[in-house]
């Protein structure tokens, strides 16, 4: 083989990012097919690889066996002793016999030399029903019904008569493989020096036939059963010429199918390169197995050997005769391993960083293989680190093979001690892949792979908790592949705990006997629960965060959720819930909880086993709240699983297992109903563990639990339970669980009484605390009331506003009972006047400022206080859609419909006011302009109401148009939100127009933090990022997804309002897309939905419009459960969610559909396949 140029080795002058070496590019001057063993040729160098690691270096500067470790080392020294010390080992003679004039030659080292031919597209496929057409072997292998073996001995025949031939027909099997139609003559084998040229010729015959794709890269299981062919053709073939020993008596064979198939591997074009890279693996995997055969013939030889010399009277001629075979055998193995070499050398080291991935996928698959097969050879530092670095593909199939295959060797024990040096050098990238990589994929395999390591104690303290802190990630693949590797964490950590405690055996004697149906006696599961929550504990460190922000366990970036239904402690338990048996026993975990741990903390450690356990158990808060979440995901897991498993069509149950199942779901709930308050007598003080309690009630909500929801005992006893919680905490981490538990008692008839007479006390006690709480003479005065007196006022406006939600507010708000009249003579008749007076509380008063914390809750009261007006008359818009379509001829009254109009109209004017008092810029003024546009928008809906003969239609005073005022007031707030987020974001937006121009001036930044500092100014900051530095870039990115959340959901409420007709549809529509390309993925979402109806009716889009992924979620969250009320904005999303019926040129305008020339042109750069791209896709030479 001819050797490299020495050329290569000067590429010391320029180094990549990524520590390789590199030359400057030059210009083009050689083939593209090289000959022999080539080295990367520089300008191929420059832009052909794909990037390779830090820790990368070519094999040019390496020199052989420096970095192996000592194993390696003997191993090479081992194998070199089976040869004979008298002489160096030999090839077998090589056999020229003359078939008719013509031999094989010997190939020479002059390697002709042609310009360079643009790459051609994918080429045709040829089918299998082509096969017969195109003949000779292909059709053989592809078309005929005989086996490989039959096939490759009627070859071997066939070479036997003439050599050439023979030879000549493997090459264009392997041409037709590639697609091409072209063949190799007798005269093109016989001069392997016109390989070269003869191959280019070849390809720019199969260019002029303009190919559009080859078979191996066929759609589906096609092009995957082609490989399989084509493979085990050539698989058997190298079997078949070593059985018959023409492999080693004709060497000359082997070595011109490696001239054509390394030439080949090199071509420009895709397919041909493809296919014969994938041939040469073949080849080699097979050369792997007949080498390995060898090896083991020379044992098993040299056994009988020595078993035939311990005898007495032994055989010397049958010695002998067994020594020659070792020696044979030897001597073949011998040949073969050079051969690997030149195959490996020629082919693999330039292909396995092809610009193709799938080429390189393919190299790193057979790498695999052959260090199964052949370790001997390839399981060294020297082949392994190809592996290593093509962990550090850019593409995501490419690396997710690598993985695969290094968990094939680290899956079997006896080379775990040859992977250590291969491990301690690529074991950061494998915990970067396992935690950060992009794709979830191949992060869930790298997480297999890791808990490999981590069974054969490969891995440090640091990447253990690195890799277990994924436990929380948001990635349901990530966390499941996790399980395994999170359960032994805790495992090991209990064993601990045991060791700590005098050993299993010890406690075991001293624990006291479990009884049926005792969970709270100490036992040992208590501290594997323990174990569970501390591990769970440390792994979390996002205390810090809003409950509706999530940091990316991968990049650390943030992830605003806009309705986020579990906890990220339940999503963790869902993963580790088939891993972990104890976490089935929820009864055993929920009496652990429910046992009193203050005897242990205050009396400190006594010295018997049973108070060392119970000491070692008492739970942290932390740990308590934790443990009360995986207890509500324990049972709802086990209660689904067990519906699941009685109404599956899979199993055939008899009707006794289906009576046992439904006996045991019903009494887990019952017994999850009487657990429910008890919970609640010991966690129910603190806000986050009472809401985790809470959130239990929602596993009996579910139908199959009919029996329960009939027991009006019980459920009374759990509503008297729900009702003191909501009554006696104030933030909604509580109040949202507490009214969804409500709700679900409402949804059962046979519950509707009980439920209605505790929402009746519930409602009276809300109520009389509002008005104990409020002064009618200083309601509207802000600043007159204290701190605690506007906590408490703020929490019992949270209060009726979630009661709204499940319940008719009407009756109770309108109850006349706590009217009052004040000195100014200002009446209010019921609770809704207050509330609605309260709006003005957010309008600045010319007293003394007060400082920030009243100053907020000032606003939140207000806010709270809009809230709960808007509630309030959106169900009375829902009764009077009620009671006109419900067929009965009674009407409202009209004294009603007058104090329902004067209350709306109090309620915006109180609104703009508060607009109109505040900057735009502030948090108040957007929450206000939402609710002015809400309430605008759903009295639209009336207008739709059919009006019977005879009726009234005096509800049409509460559809009024959103006069100019108001329209400028809200522009002037969305233009504030579109600054701020611009300015967070580094965005320019577009200058504002004459007629914006009164909008834009007085609007002002939502933040003016200080820390929220350019990204430039971040970027010139020192390199060495300090605690303080981090928490300033975190605390941006937070206001930044909070800043787009903000615009989004007004964005929505103006859309909503233009599609209702209560805005200026023209100046509006133009006012929000005036910026819609600068504003990022989301915010352009958003303004698609301004072309809904504006489309042809009756036309179809042929791609729903699908954004980038990003972070934020801005779709609305729906919290409000379903409930009798019934707005615009219902129908308005109805509208939207027929999205579909967009035509194709609305959706191409947004730039969200498209061309088929455009999407053609993607793919080709995607796939590689054509123009430039394959001109330079040499690449790895």
């Amino acid at each position: 083989m001819s050797t490299s140029s020495p050329e290569a080795a000067d590429a010391s002058a320029i180094r990549r990012a990524s520590g390789r070496v590199r030359k400057q590019p030059e210009a083009y001057t050689s083939s593209p097919f090289s000959s022999g063993k080539r080295k990367r040729s520089n300008e191929e160098d420059g832009e052909g690889d794909v990037q390779m690691p830090d820790d990368y270096v070519s094999d040019e500067d390496v020199p052989s066996g420096d970095d192996e470790p000592a194993e390696e080392e003997v191993r090479e020294q081992n194998r070199k002793s089976r040869k004979p010390k008298s002489a160096a080992p030999k090839k077998p003679a090589q056999k020229k016999p003359k078939m008719n004039g013509t031999t094989l030659p010997i190939r020479s080292a002059t390697v002709g030399t042609k310009k360079k031919r643009r790459a051609p597209k994918k080429t045709a496929a040829a089918v299998a029903e082509d096969a017969e057409e195109a003949g000779g072997l292909y059709a053989q292998v592809f078309a005929s019904a005989d086996s490989m073996e039959t096939i490759t001995a009627q070859w071997l025949r066939d070479f036997d008569a003439h050599e050439s031939h023979g030879l000549a027909d493997v090459v264009t099997f392997v041409l037709k493989c590639a697609g091409c139609n072209s063949t190799v003559t007798d005269y093109d084998v016989e001069d392997p020096d016109g390989a070269t040229n003869r191959l280019i010729d070849l390809q720019d015959e199969y260019q002029a036939t303009d190919p559009t794709d080859y078979p191996l890269v066929g759609k589906g299981k096609a092009g995957a059963a082609f490989k399989e062919d084509m493979a085990s053709f050539l698989n058997t073939l190298i079997k078949t010429i070593a059985a018959k020993g023409v492999l080693y008596s004709n060497a000359t064979l082997i070595e011109n199918v490696e001239v054509w198939f390394s030439t080949m591997s090199s071509a420009a074009n895709r397919a041909f390169r493809h296919t014969a890279t994938v041939a040469s693996l073949s080849v080699m995997t097979a050369l792997c197995e007949v080498a390995a055969e060898r090896a083991n013939e020379v044992a098993a030889t040299r056994r009988q050997a020595d078993t035939e010399r311990r005898r007495p009277n032994f055989n010397r001629g049958r010695v002998r005769q067994l020594d020659q075979k070792v020696r044979d055998a030897g001597q073949a193995q011998d040949f073969i391993e050079i051969q690997l070499k030149d195959w490996f050398d020629t082919v693999f080291i330039h292909r396995y960083r092809d610009i193709d991935p799938v080429i390189r996928r393919e190299c790193a698959s057979a790498l695999g293989d052959w260090i199964t097969i052949l370790p001997s050879v390839y399981f060294d530092g020297q082949h392994l680190r190809y592996l290593g670095w093509v962990l550090s593909d850019s593409v995501a199939a490419t690396r997710a093979e690598v993985i695969k295959q290094l968990h094939r060797l680290y899956k079997e024990g006896n080379k775990i001690g040859g992977l250590e040096t291969f491990t301690e050098r690529f074991r950061s990238r494998l915990v970067e892949i396992g935690t950060r990589d992009a794709e979830s994929n191949v992060r869930s395999a790298g997480i297999e792979l890791l808990d490999l390591l981590r069974e054969n104690g490969l891995l440090e303290p640091d990447d253990v908790d690195a890799v277990g802190r994924l436990v929380y990630d948001s990635d349901v693949r990530a966390r499941k592949a996790l399980a395994k590797f999170f359960a032994e964490n805790v495992a090991d950590l209990f064993n601990s705990k045991i060791d700590d405690l005098g050993g299993l055996e010890s406690l075991e004697e001293t624990l006291p006997e479990v009884g049926e149906g005792n969970f709270e006696t100490p036992r040992l599961e208590w501290l594997k629960f323990k174990a569970l929550a501390e591990t769970m504990v440390a792994y979390d460190t996002d205390d810090s965060l809003p409950s509706q922000v999530e940091r990316n366990r991968g990049d650390g970036s943030l992830t605003l959720h806009a309705a986020a239904t579990e906890s990220r402690y339940t999503l963790a338990a869902d993963a580790l819930y088939d891993k972990l048996d104890e976490m089935k026993d929820w009864q055993a975990l929920s009496g652990y909880l429910l046992f009193d741990h203050s005897f242990g903390r205050a009396n400190g450690v006594a010295n018997d086993p049973l108070s060392q356990l119970k000491h070692e158990a008492v739970l942290t808060e932390k740990e308590e709240f934790i443990l009360l979440e995986l207890v509500s995901s324990s049972v709802k897991r086990r209660l689904r699983d067990i519906q699941e498993k009685s109404t599956s069509t899979k199993s055939k149950l008899t009707k006794k297992q289906k009576e046992l199942l439904t006996d045991e779901q019903e009494e887990a709930a019952r017994h999850l109903a009487s657990l429910i308050p008890k919970l609640l007598k010991k966690f129910g003080d603190v806000p986050n563990t009472a809401a985790a309690v809470l959130r239990m009630e929602r596993v009996l909500s579910m139908h199959s639990l009919h029996v329960l929801h009939e027991d009006a005992t019980t459920y009374g006893a759990l509503l008297d339970d729900v009702r003191k919680q909501f009554m006696s905490h104030g933030s909604d981490e509580v109040l949202d669980p507490a009214s969804k538990a409500i709700q679900h008692a409402k949804s059962y008839m046979e519950l509707d009484d009980l439920t209605d007479e505790k929402l009746a006390t519930l409602w009276e006690d809300v109520v009389n605390n509002l008005v104990e709480l409020i002064s009618p003479e200083t309601i509207t005065v802000r600043g007159t009331y204290q701190t605690d007196e506007l906590g408490g006022l703020s929490n019992n406006l949270l209060r009726i506003i979630r009661l709204s939600q499940v319940s008719n507010c009407i009756p109770a708000l309108e109850d006349s009972n706590v009217a009052s009249n004040t000195e100014a003579g200002v009446e209010y008749h019921a609770a809704i006047d207050y509330i609605v007076a309260l709006i003005e509380r957010a309008i600045p008063s010319k007293s003394p400022t007060a400082d920030l914390e009243d100053a907020a809750l000032e606003d939140e009261v207000a806010a709270r206080a809009a809230e709960a007006a808007l509630r309030y008359l959106q169900w009375n818009i829902s009764l009077i859609i009620q009671t006109v379509t419900s067929g009965v001829s009674t009407e409202m009254p009209y004294e009603e419909l007058e104090a329902l109009a004067k209350r709306r109209d109090a309620f915006v004017t109180n609104v703009h006011s508060v607009l109109q008092s505040r900057k735009a810029g502030e948090a108040i003024s957007v929450t206000m302009s939402s609710y002015l546009l809400e309430i605008f928008t759903s009295a639209v809906v009336l207008k739709t109401i059919n009006v019977k003969p005879g009726m009234r239609d005096d509800w049409d005073v509460l559809v009024q148009n959103m006069g100019p005022s108001y329209s400028k007031s809200i522009m002037k707030v969305f233009s504030a939100a579109e600054k701020n987020f611009a300015t967070l974001t580094g965005k320019k937006l577009e200058d504002a127009g004459p007629a914006d121009a009164e909008i834009d001036v007085d609007a002002e930044p939502l933040d003016e933090d200080p820390l929220s500092d350019s990204e430039s100014e971040d970027e010139d900051a020192e390199p060495t990022q300090t605690q303080a530095s981090q928490q300033r870039k975190e605390t941006k990115q937070r206001n930044t997804i909070l800043a787009e959340k903000t615009l989004c959901e007004l964005t929505r409420s103006l859309i909503y309002a233009v599609h209702a007709g209560v805005v200026d549809k023209q100046s509006t529509r133009k006012r929000l897309e005036r910026n819609k390309m600068k504003l990022g993925q989301n915010f352009k979402e958003m303004c698609f939905y301004l072309e809904i109806g504006n489309a042809k009716k009756g036309t179809k889009a042929k791609a729903r419009p699908k954004g980038k992924a990003v972070n934020l979620v801005a779709a609305k969250a729906k919290s409000n459960p379903k409930s009798n009320a019934i707005v615009a904005e219902d129908e308005l999303d109805d509208e939207i969610e027929d999205a579909d019926g967009e035509d194709e040129e609305t959706l191409r305008r947004q730039g969200l559909v498209v061309d088929g020339e455009d999407a053609g042109a993607e793919q080709e750069d995607v796939d590689g396949a054509g123009g430039d791209a394959e001109a330079e896709s040499v690449l790895g030479d």
